[in-house]
């Protein structure tokens, strides 16, 4: 099954807490890492987020 989602995180080497990164339309695990190693660098670790998953703080 191949998930798509708006909003993922990220982390990047040498980070310790998660970045968040949104699109305009669902998007694959593979569409995300070539928008983050254009944009910001290469991902260690990217989580897709669902819209009624449970934020913690």
């Amino acid at each position: 099954m191949i998930v798509r989602r708006r909003t993922w995180m990220y982390r990047l080497a040498g980070q310790l807490l998660a970045q968040t990164i949104s699109f305009d339309h669902p998007v694959t695990a593979s569409e995300v890492k070539d928008a983050l190693r254009h944009s910001v660098g290469i991902p260690v670790e990217i989580w897709g987020r669902a819209s009624n998953d449970r934020l913690v703080n």
